[in-house]
């Protein structure tokens, strides 16, 4: 199918115009479309609030672990535990748009490498050594480090550990992973949304000797200009629209299907948890958000969906539904994920709910904006 493409002062009578009726598009020329606004929504109300709000609830898990470091007490690794919570929920959210910085970064590995390497981690635990966040950061690799870190000593069975059962030993490591998180969790989100000179967040950088280059927020809104990687704004929504369908994909065929068919618990992330289904479902939130727009409830002035939505409104309606569907199939699997890898139904309904994401945004929805 052909490209977008809108002459500005004509946008808004074709998309009233369009977005009542189930036709395509009679708008012929395929060079032009201007995507800015698309791009500069995605970015202000998707990208830049997911990442920030990581970043400030790394903050407040990396508060917490400290806080259990010094007093020991269940109330701390119980939010401590809660923090992680509210801290993967954003990152999940987030996975829709792995490019840029979390890709040219190698973030994404290490913020959440899985499996860990528990053999690994109980011969440092067990060492002499002196453990650091330096150390952590500089001498570790990346399945030593993260969020699947964290939750190993954080959790047992799904539920806080018994603050008695946890040694001085793990609590330095959470300490000083958890601030490497957090120090990641930064980058990545300065990465995006570029930093204030004398923040609290910029000192973290300059202490860790990351140097921030050109946000790439300014890159995406940039897209089709001199000093973008984008030769074009079509290349950088395609970009938008490949992490949606990776995702789906991931989540689809490798996060459910491979444990399902080795019935292997190993296989199954954020097990130690049992958040395996919450995951996997702000994953799909990932995509909705990538869509539709905006973050955690706020909207954003233009979308995918909106362009779809006025070249074919019944194609957008079952963009939606089918997003709402996998969200209910993913739900609808029995808690918890790795105690329940025999339920075919459930299992397979939720695999081919999210697989339909696949088919429709690879068939119907990017052929709208890529011949």
């Amino acid at each position: 199918m052909k490209k977008l493409y809108w002459i500005f002062a004509l946008s808004i009578i074709l998309f009233n115009a369009c977005s009542d009726d189930d036709g395509g598009s009679n708008i012929d020329d395929t060079e032009s479309y201007d995507y800015a606004t698309l791009l500069a929504d995605y970015v202000d109300y998707t990208v830049v609030p997911t990442y920030a709000d990581m970043k400030d609830k790394s903050i407040l898990l990396l508060d917490a672990t400290e806080a259990f470091l010094e007093s020991n007490s269940q109330t701390d690794i119980n939010l401590a535990c809660e923090y992680w919570k509210q801290t993967r929920k954003p990152w999940e959210c987030s996975e829709s748009f792995l490019f840029g910085p979390a890709a040219s970064k190698s973030l994404d590995p290490l913020i959440d490498s899985w499996p860990l390497d528990q053999n690994q981690l109980d011969q440092v635990l067990s060492s002499n050594q002196t453990i650091t966040a330096d150390y952590v950061r500089n001498a570790l690799g990346a399945v030593l480090r993260g969020f699947h870190t964290i939750e190993y000593l954080l959790f047992r069975d799904g539920a806080p550990r018994n603050a008695g059962d946890v040694t001085d030993r793990e609590k330095e490591y959470l300490v000083a992973v958890t601030e490497v998180l957090r120090d990641d969790c930064i980058t990545l989100w300065a990465s995006w949304a570029g930093v204030t000179e004398g923040s609290v967040e910029a000192e973290i950088l300059t202490n860790i000797e990351v140097e921030i280059d050109t946000p790439y927020a300014e890159v995406i809104k940039n897209a089709g200009k001199a000093g973008s990687v984008y030769l074009s704004q079509t290349d950088a929504v395609d970009e938008i629209l490949l992490g949606i369908i990776g995702i789906a994909d991931e989540v689809a065929n490798a996060k459910i299907a491979d444990p399902y068919s080795s019935k292997d618990v190993l296989e199954v992330e954020s097990w130690f948890s049992w958040n395996s289904l919450t995951d996997f479902q702000n994953n799909i939130h990932s995509i909705k958000n990538s869509y539709m727009g905006g973050y955690d409830g706020g909207t954003s002035k233009s979308s995918v969906s909106d362009i779809v939505k006025a070249q074919n409104a019944t194609l957008d309606t079952q963009v939606k539904t089918l997003i709402n569907d996998a969200i209910t199939a993913i739900a609808d699997i029995p808690e918890p994920f790795r105690n329940n890898l025999d339920n075919e139904e459930k299992i397979s309904t939720a695999i081919n709910a999210v697989n339909a994401i696949v088919d429709v945004m690879e068939d119907d929805v990017r052929p709208l904006f890529v011949d």
